[in-house]
Formats: C-alpha cells, structure tokens, sequence
C-alpha cells in the first residue's frame, strides 16, 4: 500500500512563502556593470520600438518648483530651448550635486495588457524571440536605486511599494487624466519614475554616462535620439543616422571562405551587408569638464542669461549666493572657455553585419527555450563595427579638441592596442571584451547579470560559441574585403611604373599603413573576463577558409596569400627584390598577429631553395652581390651546423650571377655577366699582384673583394688566392687576348715586370708551386738576353765565362741578378756553367783527368750543378773499382751506389771498392768523400746483403760479426725477422746436442723450454744479441697447446715438469685456449678402480689421462667429506707450481653441489655406504638442499629417484600395525621408539609441521630431517606437509549454554593478546585482527569433556587417533563470513594456554607453525607488565585496537595501515620534526607575503632555494621551469599561462577548457578558501613535459594543470572531499619562506 496517498487525502494546504525582497536582492547583486539600470531601460526602449529616450536627473529643488502648476508649464514651454545662466551666477559642480529623482521614458509603443501583466511578474522574460529581454528581470533592476518605482504609459499607470513587514511587494494600478486637447498632438510617451532611496550623485561623471549612451546607441535597432537632461535641461543629445546597407560579396582574388560553422554545424551565414554609420553629438563644454581634474568652472565675463538655463542656479542651490571676490587692480587675463558653449562632434563608422540561419533540432530548440525562456531565433544578424584606415585618422583629428577628457565617442574608435574597449554586445554593452579592434553585436545568450556570455550552461554554450565561430567568419571576410581593395589599388599603380611590379614609394607606404591598420584590427588579444571568446573567435577567423595558406598578408611584393610570404628579415631584403616577405614596418607594428600566423606555421622563414630561386632568376649588381655575400658569410658562421657545407656552396655558386660593368673577355665594353661558379680565386696583397696587372676571368673583381676579409671567401667559397702559377698560366695563354704590350714573349719591359713580381714571392712558395712555375717558364722565352728572347735552357747568367758567344741575361730597367731573382732564373735553368757532357768529353774519355780530379771539379762548381744533372752523376758508370789482381789493367767502371768506400773491413766481406788510387789517401769526411756519398758511394752493405753473406758458411763469421758489431746502429730499423725467416743464419743446438744454421724461428733461449725438445740457441747467444735478432725466448701459446694435445704426458714426473713450465706462461694463453685443453685428456692419474681399493697400492704404475674438468687437486686436509670424496672422484697433485697451471685449465679444488648431487643420484645406495652412515649422508645432503638452484635436468631426475633420506619411529617390540582402508587406533601409553632410516622418494617422505600429529602418527610415517634448509629442499622436491594429510574433529561433551566467567576471561584474555602476537611475529591471518571482536565472531564455550580425533589420509588409508585435550578451536569452513570461531575448553582440568594457542594459531594463521604456538603461549601465560618489559610493544597495540573501535568502517583500512607504519618507525626516527605551531606560522607568513602576477609573459630559469624548517632539517622548492610561460587569458579570475614552446598555446586552452574549469573548482578553489588568498595571486600553467606539479615566482604560485587530469579527488554527494590536512601540506610544498 501507497503511504503517499493514505497520508494525502487528511492533509491540507499550506502556501509557500519567498520573501521578495530578499529575491530581489540576490537578483540585483549579479548585476555588478556600470549604469545597469540604464542599460536595461534602453534595451527596453529599443525592443519597444522606440525612436527617442530622454533621461532626467533631477535635484530636490527643482521637484519641489516643480510642483506649482505654473513652474510646470512653464518647465514644460521651456524644455530644449536655449538658456542662459545670470552673470553673478557660478556653476554647480555635476559631479558632486545631490539627486533626489531619475526619469527615463521614451516614445515608443505603449504599453499592452500583457506587458502590464509582465512587468508584475519576476523571472518572466519576454517570449517575443526578436526581443533580446530573456530572463524577465530586467524592470527590477530599478529597485537597486529606488523602493517605490512609477510606470505610466498612455493613459494608465502602475506603481510598486513595499507592505508594512517590507518583504512583499504590491504592484497597484489605475488610470490617469486624459491629456489635454493641446497636447494630444505631442508624443505619446512610456515613462518610469525612480525617486531615489537616498539623495545621490550622478550614477557616474556626466561624461562618462554620455559615453555610454553614445556607445549603447550604436547596435540597436529602432533608437536614433539619446538626450540627458539636468534639471529639464539638455546636457547631451546623441543622434545616430544609418546608411543603406549593402550587400557585399568576396573577390574572385580573396581566399575561399566556408560560411558553415564547425562547432555543432547549426548555423551558415547567408549573407554579408555593410552600412554606413553617422554618429552626431551635442554636448555642453561643462559636461566635458566633469572628465577634467578641475571640479568647477568660472565664467571670466558675466552676461545675462534665460531661457535653456535659466532656472538651473536658483534651482540647484539655495537662498542667496555668495559674492564673487574680485581684485582691487583689474588684471587683464585670458577669457576661460564658456562651459555652456555646445561642442557638436561626430563620427563615421562602417557597420558588416552577416546574416546568419540557424537550424536547430527539438531537443536543442527545447533546451534554449528552457534557458532564456523563449525561443531561439532561426535567423538572427551578426554586426561588427569596421574603422577603416581613413576614418581612424580622420577621427583622430577629431578627438584632438577632445584631447584633455577625450570625446563623448571616445568607446566607439578602434581598440588597435589591444586594450580592452572593444565589447560584446548583447543588445548593450557588456563586460566581455573582443579581442579585435572593433564593437561586436550578436543574439548571444548572455548570463543573467547580461555582462558576460554564457559558457557554462551546455547547449547555451553551444549556441553560442556558433555565434563566436560566425564572429571569426565575418572578420576574416572584412579582412579579406579590405586586403582585396588594397591589392587591387597595388596592382593600378604598378602599371605606371618603367619595371615591372615596381611602386612608388609613397604609393608603397600609403598601401602598406592601410593593410597594418587592418592586420591590427583584427589582431586577437586575449578578451576578459572570458578567454574562450577571443580564442574561439581567432580559431574560426583562421579555419573558416578552406585553404589555410590563402590567407592575404601585405608583403614586400604587394597583397599575396600567406603560404608565399616569408618572414621578415632584413639581410635578405638588400638582395631578394622579388620574394614577397613581412616588411619591417609590419613586424613591428602588429607583432601578435605575426606571432599568431607563426604558431600555426602560416608564415615560414626564407628557405634556402628560395633564395637559389631568385639568384636564378636575375643577375646582381655589385651593391646586391655585396648584401648576398655578407648574408651567405653569416649562414656559413650560424646555419650550417648538421648540413652538407659543400652541396650549400655548390648550389649557391651555380645560382648567383654578378652583373657588372667594365672590359668583356673580347676587349669591348659594356655590361659584363659574370657567374659565381666561374670564380675560383681571389686577389691577395700577399703575391704582389696589383689590380693593374690583367687577371683570369675566374677571379672575382677587386672592388667586390676587397670589401671581405679574404678568409671569409677563403673559407665559405673554396675561393683561393690567386697565385702566381695561375697567373703565369694566364698570362701565357694564347686565348687571353692581351695586347702586345702584355705579351711576356715578345714584350722585354713586361718579361721584366713579371719576372719581378715573381721573384718577390718565390721564397714564399712551395716545392710545388716553384715546380709548377719552371713548367710554364721553362720552355717559353721569356728570358731577356743580348740575343734577344731566349729560352732559360739557353740562356747564362753575366758571370759566365766558359765560352764568350753564349747568351747572356741583359734586363732592359737594369734590373740586379741577385737574391730571390736569381734563384728564379737558376730554377728556371739559366746556366751558371758549361755543359758536364763536354767536361767528360774533353776531361774523362781523353784521360786527362783522375777520379780524385773529376771531384774536385764537381766540388768547386757544386752550387750550380743542377738536380738534373746530379742525378745523370748518379747513373754514369764513370767511377772506377778495385781490381782483385795485380798488375796493370783497364779500370772496370761502376755507378757510385754500385761501390762501397775504400776501407779494410767491407774487404773483408769481398765487397766491390772504390779505387781510390795508392797515392791519394781516403778521408772519409773530405769534400770529395761527401759528394761520393751523396752520388751513392755505400758505406756499409744492406741488411740483405750480409744476412746473404751470414748464410755463405764462407764468410758466415766475419759477416755475423759485423751483424752484431754494426746491428744498433746501421741495421735495428730495418731488421723485421719474418722478412729473413727464409735465411738460416743462427749458429743453433739440437736437443741432442748437435750444432747448425737455424731460421730466427726455429729456436729459443729459454732452457726450459727443452723439456718439450725444442732446439736452442748456443749458449754465448743466450742474451740480448739473439732477441735483438728476432730469437724468442718461448714458444708460442698456441704452438704450446698443440703440443701438448699432441704429446701429453705420461707419467707424473713429466707432467710435473711441463705444468710446472706451463705456468710460468699461464698470462699468454687466452681463454679460449684453456677452454680447448679443459675438454682434452692431458692429466695422467690413477685410475677408478685403484681408488676405491684403498688398501691396495698402485703397484703397476699404469696411468690413466683425464680432463681437467674431470679431476680435483688433493688436499693435505683430512676429514670424512675429503675421505670421501677422494674415492668418488679423480684427485691429483703435482707440486703447486704444476697445480696452478692445471687449475687454469678447470680442475677444482673439491667438487661443487651440483656434482655431489649428480653423484648421489646416480647410484645412492653406493654414496650412502661410502659416506658411512645416515648422519654423515644428511651432512652430504644438507650441502644440497642449501643449494638455491639446480639444473632443471638434474632437478627432474631429483623428484624421481630414491636419494632422500627419511626417518620413522618404530617401538622397540616391533607391531604389525598396518591395517585396511579404514582402522581405528585407541591413544597407547607411551612407549620407547627406535628411529630407522631409509633412502626414499620425495612422495613417500612428509615434513613434520604439526609436533603434535607427529607423535600421534609417528610410526606410520616416514619424515624429512628436521630443519628450515631441509624442510624447504623437500618440499620443493614435491613432499607432502603433514599438516595437508591430517584433519581434526572436536567433540565438546555438554557444552555450557551460556558463557560463564571463565569462558569470558578466557575470550578477554584472547582478544587482548592476539594483535600482539601478530604484530610481534609480522605474520599473515586469515581473518582482520579486529574480526574476533566483531560480534559473535568469536565465542568461548566451556565443557565437560573434550576430546579431539585426528585422521591421517595415507595413501587412501584411514587411520584415526583419539586424544583429550583441555582446549580446541573449531572455524567452520561452511560459513562465507569466516566464523564464527569457537574456542571450546574443558571444565574438568585446567586449561592448557599451549592448547589453546595450538588450535587458535591452526585455523587462524595462514602458515601455522610450531614455534609460533609456543610464541602465543608465552604471550597468553605472561602478564603485561612482563610483556612490557621483555620488549612488546604493549602500548601501541592496545591504543590501535581502541582506535579500530571507534573508527567508521570505511576508514579502519587506511588507519591501520598509517598505524602499523608508526608501529615499525623507531622513537629516534621522530625527533627533531618541526612542530605543528611552528609550520602554521610558516604558512601563516607565506600568505601574507602572496603578490598578484601582472606580467603576460613569465620567463623562467630553474633554480632551486633552500628553505630551512628546522635547524637539522630542510626542503626545497622549484621556483620555475625550463620553458618559458605566455598569458592566453582567465577562467574564473585565475589567470592561465602555456608554455612556449608548445605550437598554438591558445588552441591549447579552448580545448582543456573544461578541465581548466574542474581543476579551478576542485582543486584551486578550496586551496584559495582554505588559506584566504586573493584570486590574484594564483595561476594555472601548461605544459607538456617535465616533472613540475608546481612552483612560485615572486610571490604568486603557479600550478600545472597537466598533473591535475585524470587525478582530481573523487566527488561525493556533498562535494569535492579535500582535508583541510592536506591542503595544508599542498599550500606548505607550493610557497617560500617569505
């Protein structure tokens, strides 16, 4: 049954009351713009239809003149006409004049029954969807500034008060008296009175509030007549004239724009219009100087005044006025401007309104009409006011009359600096800035408070971020409008001009001012208080076209899409006359709009490419090709770090073309086109040549050089210098095309220039160059003689006097031969003397000259003998030898390297002499001996030739003597012994004995090594003669190891000796050598079956080899294990010298675990009689289960063989107790036991884990050795627990109903001791600690009798044993809940606490075992105070399970954690914390030291400042990144930074715009209210790498929202919960110590 409705029917009505004031109230508190009543009454006004509105401010005075019907008429005859204030009169000041009564109306329709209706009614807008009103609260706005407000309209009216409680409001209404016949023709007016609630200024300085009106008139629709009166005297009149508008469409030229939103794709705009807008003011001089600093004004010269005027001094100030002082002498001074002069000014502006078609579906439509009570309009106009170039200089003009309190349309001029005037507006001004330069006007849903749009609301926001998406559509078409006109002006003028796309330059800069005014316009700053609007608005104003690179842009070049323009750079403008760049002027001009196109990668930088492009395209002037090089120089030095350097220049060289006037190549003038990849040198002051000698076509020009620092060219160009070679080359080719005055073979006077030029860097070149040089001059004539142009080969120096008709060198200046000029001339081959042929002609061949003759003639002209000719005194056979017979004889003639000089011991070793002749004594340091040397003459026998001569058993002794005795000096660098391997020329031994020539690697010098029966050398060579000839000391390791393989030993004492030597070079062998030996069998040793006959000796002296790997070294050592094991495996000694090399080929000391295993496995039986006995195999067998990790082979052979020694208890008299699957066994007394042993499986073996089954069931089992290391190597085997085969029953006999005081004691008892008996053994349970005290978990029962039966499971057998005992423990295992546990005891005897600690620790420990029952006895049995005392943590313990108590039980989890965490923490550990009082204080001083963040750009450099807590204890915190942070706007009053380097930041914070909201509502938010800081002082930041949450900068803390996502706390029904706790720690972490 329905309790509702039995309930409904027997109650009753009651009404539910609002106080409305208090309703109104908190309506009027979000209303926090300027001149909101206002506002809202010329909204309503315009919606009304209404042509004209007049505003009235009236003072006390006046009302109450007012009041007579004569001063009424006479008020009324008087309104809008001229008036005059009275001579004497003075002014009131406009800002200070108390107001008793405002007065709004205007002529628009009169008020229907409907509207009555509504304007009673709070919160019901107009439904009308062409209205703006949408919330119905607009008319109470009034109530900010009045109590009793008065409506009256045609010929009713209606007036509001409040009832005598002042909480409800009564609206009364009646009719008025009909007009009188004489003004029925006057305007029918709507009109609201609002005495004030207190006199009052002016809601603001008179000439703000005409600004406003002047602003607020400009979007409406129907309103052309704004008036302000003072008293029924017009202060301001503003009046507004609209032109026709005109429909506009895009040039084919301007980039294809989409008119469909992207948002929700609801809205296309259909249409764009543009009108003219003319604004007209009038306004007196005195409400112009209320915006002044000056309070009144003085009239200099009194004069009469009425009519307009006239009553305001009687009217606005009482009785009598004082008189005007006066000065005694009249001062002639300057007349002040009359302040009730009329100032008329006005403005033009042009209004684009795009006309925009909504489609909504249903459900969208319905939750429009949800939010703003009406429907949404399915078309509405979208209008931005547009100030052209023109009208803004034309306005600034005006404004200079303006200039001290600016004009009354000082709101409508163009926001081009990004300050913030530029608004939405919602039918008036709101709060929400543009971002552009201009007034938007749109049916944007706004907030309720109508100063903000509304983004918060879901489909409200979509409404309207479409509107903000039609926003950027239209401001890329006017955009695009305004660059289309300037192009198309760009392109008429360039078809006046002589060059193609030339412009004047005044044209140029007129064009491009237009163009930055229009980039200015509409360059996005960030918009307050919402930053969604601006960045939605840019984002559209961008992606609106369909091709993101049409975007236009002025350029170097005219209007050109965005993708062609490149950055502005001023390096490449000196050069680069046809790439459209940014100019300089726009850079600077409008650097946000520019960053803007960057971010999105609209606008590139110049690319290399393109620069080739236009090198390509035209040649450069010198001036040009200066600015190309300068800039080409600078990209060598800073943009060419990870690019190919030599593909640069290459391409750059092949691009660029110089153009320049001057000789061409076939003698003519005119313009000369030189390419750069044709330049290959360059002038340099260092090779003497002037630029007035002629130069190759390859060398850039001097006047284009000389301009650069050489290396620069040098190094960037691989230009060189040009040297004098290709000079010379250039000069002498036949196609240079010099005149004869240039021509070195026929022109004496040039030969002789260039000669000299020459001469003077000849001792400054290279070998190669000088070389080069004697190539091109040496067969030309070039040389000057008195025989005319001769070749050098033909010509002689002066001083020649050989033969008077030769040639001789004549210069035509009279240059001197000398110095460097005669070097030239020799190396050219100008001859100093006469030919050798006709000095061996007519000297040698004839006999007239001796050897020692021909030397002294060679040594006296030595300086002028040529190399050529040196080297034909190498290769003439003219020298001659020694003969070996006595007697006269023809000399045999040799080449001088063919001989050797004359000395006794090269004749020794019959060797080919020079002849030097008898009389004439050899001094080998003579001139002539010198000379011999250099021709070749030998003075000792190559390394060849006596190594021959050692081998020749005829001259071996003399010529390896002479090997030794010369070897250091003459032959150590060139001696390699495997060039001589092939020659046996080493006096060597056999092994036995025998003596012969042996090869440098046949023999050694170490005699140890003879063991092995390699040959020696002879014994007076043991030293460092045979190493310096190549003898090694030992063999190689290699050739060792083959050896031995080859030859092991046999018997021990070789193989002492050669082990022995085999160590000595254990460093040269390499692993994998002794990897090839451990596998070999090289180690003799007795064989098996002489080991394990122990008592027999090795009598037949039979060895057997063995690996290394096989054997172990024998240790003197005794002991069972050495004993042992020396019968089980192969055990050797050779000294332990021999034993080191033999370890290092992998014998072991003893055998590892692995092996004892391997060796217990394969015959068990047999290791178990050697080992002799069951305790000195379980000492064998726990060296095994020490072991951590086996072979898994070796392991599954392990789990299957016999090898496992188990025990069983039998009784002495020895019973057949074995029975079928089911036998029961009566508890026995106790009997003597004998204990057997057996090697068993893993499966027939059980670990004792329970002591006390044990004893029950000791005879039936067979158990594993007791101990932690065996337990765990059985059971990792696979045997079975005990505790897995036996189950207990309880069976209590008359069990107790009711606890009794024992049971309760005992239960106390448990409960108190348990958690420490865990917490002091850290163990794992299978229930919470604090489970027993929960309810009936845990009960006590005592009973008569208490028996427990035991079932052991063996092998499918049953065998029970019955046992009473004093306490047991039962946890049924059919409840899902774990209990309850009873704890049942017996009543007969006492209890038994090692019982009770068993059965508990049984069911309730997950791994139970015995130490830990006798644990919790000791802890049952013990009293507190002992327990104390031996150290448990009493205290503690007990305080937790009182905390446990209390806590809720979703908190207990995370308590106990903490708790058990401060349980393991030592007291020391919590010493010297800085204290709760001391850290309040901390943050205390850190709030107050919090500053706001003005700056829009933080530029950050990590750093870290140590900020002391305590005097042994600190922290640090980061006080900024790596990347710099730039402002893109606020949410909620927190102001949101990106970083820098992150591509569009702003895009960044339209999409994370909900979680910007989330993280300032959840997280900021409670830290600002918590702490009480200013919003100010708190910034959200973004960034997309790194580690920083958070940091601070002068005062103001910045967080980083990227750490915030997806971590937000969870939200419970109340809220977001966040501790005030760790808010603290946050708040502490994010501030300095101020």
């Amino acid at each position: 049954m329905d309790i509702r409705k039995s309930l409904w029917a027997s109650g009753r009505d009651e009404e539910v009351q609002v106080n409305q004031r208090a309703l109104i109230d908190k309506v009027l508190a979000r209303y926090a713009g300027e001149y909101t009543v206002l506002r809202e009454l010329l909204q309503n006004s315009d919606d009304a239809g209404a042509k004209t509105v007049e505003i009235h401010f009236n003072t006390n005075t006046f009302l109450k003149r007012r009041g007579s019907k004569v001063d009424s008429e006479k008020s009324s005859s008087r309104r809008g006409s001229p008036a005059l204030f009275n001579f004497n009169s003075k002014l009131p000041d406009l800002t200070k004049e108390s107001l008793h009564q405002w007065e709004f109306r205007n002529d628009g329709s009169l008020f229907r029954e409907e509207d009555w209706n509504r304007l009673k009614k709070i919160a019901e807008g107009n439904p009308d969807e062409e209205k703006i009103g949408a919330f119905g609260v607009g008319f109470y706005s009034l109530f900010s500034v009045t109590d009793e407000p008065f409506v009256t309209s045609g010929d009713q009216w209606m007036g509001f008060y409040w009832k005598a409680n002042k909480d409800q409001l009564i609206a009364r209404r009646g009719k008025q008296a009909p007009a009188k016949p004489a003004a029925a023709n006057e305007k029918q007016w709507t009109t609201f009175l609002m005495p004030l609630r207190e006199a009052s200024p002016f809601p603001g300085r008179p000439v703000d509030i005409a600004r406003f009106l002047a602003t607020s008139l400009t979007f409406v629709r129907n309103l052309r007549d704004v008036s302000m009166f003072f008293n029924e005297h017009r202060l301001v009149q503003i009046k507004k004239n609209a032109g026709v508008s005109k429909s506009l469409t895009l040039p084919p030229s301007a980039a294809d724009l989409d008119p469909r939103t992207r948002i929700a794709e609801t809205m296309v705009v259909k249409e764009v219009q543009s009108s003219d807008l003319q604004m007209e003011a009038q306004v007196l001089r005195w409400v112009y100087s209320t915006g002044s600093e000056k309070t009144s004004t003085a009239v200099s010269k009194p004069a009469e005044r009425g009519g307009f005027f006239g009553s305001i001094f009687s009217s606005s100030t009482s009785g009598t006025a004082s008189p005007v002082a006066r000065p005694s002498t009249p001062v002639p001074a300057t007349p002040l401007p009359d302040a009730l002069e009329t100032l008329e000014s006005s403005v033009r502006l042009t209004v684009y309104s795009a006309k925009i078609e909504s489609k909504l579906d249903q459900k969208s439509i319905a939750e429009l009409e949800r939010a703003t009570r009406k429907k949404p309009p399915s078309t509405c106009w979208y209008s931005i006011i547009y100030t052209g170039k023109d009208e803004f200089d034309t306005n600034e003009e005006d404004q200079k009359e303006f200039k001290a309190v600016g004009s009354v349309f000082q709101g409508l001029r163009a926001d081009l600096n990004g300050a913030g005037t530029a608004r939405v507006f919602i039918g008036h001004a709101t709060s929400q800035s543009t971002g552009i330069g201009g007034h938007i006007s749109a049916r944007f849903i706004p907030t309720v408070e109508r100063e903000s749009i509304d983004l918060v609301d879901r489909q409200v926001s979509v409404w309207n971020r479409e509107l903000l998406w039609v926003g950027g559509y239209l401001c890329r078409f006017i955009y695009e409008s305004q660059l289309a006109i300037i192009q198309s002006l760009w392109d008429e003028s360039t078809k006046f001009q002589k060059t193609s796309g030339e412009i004047n330059a005044a044209t140029r800069e007129l064009l491009e001012s237009k163009a930055i005014h229009a980039l200015k316009f509409f360059a996005f700053h960030p918009t307050t208080p919402s930053a969604v609007v601006g960045l939605n608005m840019e984002e559209a104003f961008f992606a609106c076209a369909k091709d993101k690179g049409a975007f236009p842009i002025i350029s170097s070049t005219g209007v050109k899409p965005v993708s062609q323009v490149r950055s502005y750079c001023p390096k490449y403008g000196a050069f680069l006359k046809n790439t459209p760049m940014l100019t300089e002027s726009v850079v600077n001009a409008v650097p946000l709009a520019v960053n803007a196109l960057r971010e999105r990668g609209l606008v590139r930088d110049i690319t290399f490419e393109e620069v080739l492009q236009e090198l390509g395209q035209r040649p450069l002037n010198e001036q040009e090709m200066e600015a190309c090089l300068k800039w080409m120089i600078g990209l060598d030095t800073a943009g060419l770090q990870g690019h190919d350097e030599e593909v640069v220049r290459k391409r750059f060289l092949q691009a660029a073309v110089l153009s320049r006037a001057g000789h061409k190549e076939d003698g003519g003038m005119g313009e000369r086109i030189i390419p750069l990849a044709s330049i290959k040198t360059i002038i340099s002051t260092l090779n003497s040549i002037t630029p007035n000698f002629p130069t190759p076509s390859h060398t850039l020009p001097f006047s284009l050089s000389k301009r650069f620092p050489p290396d620069s060219l040098r190094r960037l160009f691989n230009w060189s210098d040009l040297t004098v070679v290709e000079w010379l080359e250039y000069i002498l080719s036949p196609s240079n095309g010099l005149p004869n005055e240039s021509n070195i073979t026929t022109s004496a006077e040039f030969a002789e220039k260039v000669l000299n030029v020459t001469a003077k860097t000849w001792g400054s070149l290279s070998k190669q160059q000088m070389h080069k040089i004697t190539e091109i001059l040496q067969n030309k004539m070039v040389i000057p003689t008195n025989s005319g142009m001769k070749l050098p080969r033909e010509s002689y120096f002066p001083n020649t006097y050989d033969f008077p008709d030769l040639p001789i060198i004549e210069m035509p200046k009279g240059t001197h031969i000398k110095g460097e000029l005669e070097k030239l001339l020799m190396a050219l081959g100008v001859r100093k003397h006469a030919d050798l042929q006709i000095v061996f002609t007519r000297r040698i061949a004839r006999g007239n000259w001796g050897v020692q003759d021909l030397m002294k003639y060679l040594v006296a002209i030595k300086e002028t003998l040529t190399p050529l000719e040196k080297e034909r005194l190498r290769e003439t056979a003219a020298f001659p030898q020694e003969s070996a017979t006595s007697g006269p004889s023809k000399p045999t003639r040799k080449k001088p390297g063919e001989l050797y000089e004359p000395t006794s011991t090269l004749r020794e070793l019959e060797l080919p002499i020079l002849d030097w002749g008898v009389q004439h004594k050899w001094r080998p340091k003579s001139e002539e001996a010198k000379m011999l040397f250099e021709f070749g003459l030998r003075k000792f026998p190559p390394l060849e030739v006596i190594l021959q001569l050692a081998s020749n058993p005829a001259t071996q002794r003399n010529a390896f003597g002479y090997l030794l005795e010369n070897f250091d000096s003459l032959y150590s660098c060139t001696y390699d012994p495997d060039q001589v391997a092939h020659l046996a020329f080493i006096p060597s031994i056999e092994s036995d004995g025998t003596a012969f020539l042996a090869r440098p690697g046949e023999v050694f010098t170490n005699p140890e090594c003879g063991s092995f029966g390699f040959a020696l050398v002879e014994t007076s060579l043991r030293n460092a003669s045979a190493e310096k000839l190549g003898v090694l000391k030992d063999p190689s390791a290699t050739f060792l190891v083959s050896t031995l393989i080859d030859k092991p030993p046999n018997d021990p004492t070789t193989a002492r000796k050669l082990f022995e030597y085999l160590t000595t070079r254990i460093a040269d062998f390499t692993p994998e050598a002794f990897g090839d030996l451990r596998l070999m069998k090289i180690v003799p040793a007795v064989p098996k079956a002489a080991r394990l006959d122990v008592k027999e000796k090795h009598a037949d002296k039979t060895w057997v080899l063995y690996k290394p790997g096989e054997c172990f070294i024998r240790s003197d050592a005794g002991g069972s294990s050495v004993d042992l094991y020396s019968k089980l495996f192969t055990f050797v000694d050779f000294g332990g010298k021999a034993n080191v090399f033999l370890k290092a080929c992998g014998v072991k000391d003893k055998p590892n675990v692995h092996e004892i295993a391997e060796m217990m496995i394969r015959d068990p039986q047999r290791f178990l009689e050697l080992a002799g006995g069951p305790q000195e195999y379980l000492d064998e067998l726990r060296q095994v289960a020490a072991q951590q990790y086996f072979d898994p082979t070796l392991f599954a052979k392990m789990r299957t063989t016999p090898f496992l020694l188990g025990s069983r208890r039998t009784p002495k008299a020895v019973k057949d107790t074995r029975a079928t699957n089911s036998v029961d066994v009566n508890e026995e007394e106790e009997e003597d036991y004998e204990v057997v042993f057996d090697l068993l499986c893993p499966n027939q073996i059980v670990i004792v884990d329970d002591t006390n089954a044990y004893s029950l069931f000791s005879e039936f089992l067979w158990s594993a050795p007791q101990g932690d290391i065996f337990e765990g190597f059985y059971h990792s085997l696979g045997c079975h627990p005990l505790t897995s085969l036996v189950s207990e029953e309880n069976h209590p006999q008359q069990v107790e109903g009711n606890a009794s005081a024992m049971a309760k004691g005992l239960r106390k008892l448990v409960l108190e001791r348990f958690p420490l008996f865990v917490h002091a053994r850290d163990l794992q349970c299978t229930v919470k600690t604090n489970w027993l005290e929960e309810g009936s978990n845990f009960v006590v029962r005592g009973c008569r009798k208490l028996n427990v039966v035991r079932k052991l499971n063996l092998d499918g057998k049953i065998i029970r044993q019955s046992q009473e005992v004093s306490a047991a423990a039962d946890l049924p295992s059919d409840v899902q809940s774990f209990g309850p546990l009873t704890l049942f005891f017996s009543q007969a005897d006492e209890v038994d606490m090692f019982e009770v600690a068993y059965s508990i620790c049984r069911v309730l420990l997950k791994k139970p075992k015995v130490d830990d029952s006798l644990l919790f006895m000791t802890i049952l049995s013990t009293s507190l105070r002992a327990l104390r005392r031996r150290g448990f943590n009493v205290d503690r313990v007990l305080h937790q399970q009182r905390v446990q108590r209390d806590l809720p039980q979703d908190q207990q989890v995370e308590a106990q954690k903490e708790e058990q965490k401060a349980l393991s923490t030592p007291r020391n550990e919590l010493a010297g914390v800085t204290p709760a009082s001391d850290i309040e204080k901390n943050i205390q001083a850190a709030i107050n030291a919090c500053r706001s963040q003005n700056s829009s750009v933080i530029e950050n450099r990590q750093h870290i400042t140590p900020v002391k807590e305590s005097l042994k204890d600190g922290y640090c915190d980061i006080m900024g990144a790596e990347a710099d942070l730039t402002l893109v706007g606020t949410i909620q009053g927190y102001r949101v930074y990106v970083s820098r380097d992150i591509e569009n930041p702003r895009q960044v914070a339209v999409s994370r715009q909900t979680a910007l909201g989330r993280f300032a509502s959840a997280i900021i938010t409670p830290l600002r209210d918590v702490y009480k800081l200013p919003t100010t002082s708190i910034n959200i930041f973004y960034d997309q790498k790194g580690d920083l949450m958070a940091f601070n900068r002068a005062g103001s803390l910045f967080m980083n929202l990227r750490y915030s996502q997806g971590k937000l706390p969870r939200r419970s029904s109340g809220g977001i919960i966040l501790s005030h706790t760790k808010l603290r720690y946050t708040f502490s972490r994010l501030v300095e110590d101020q």
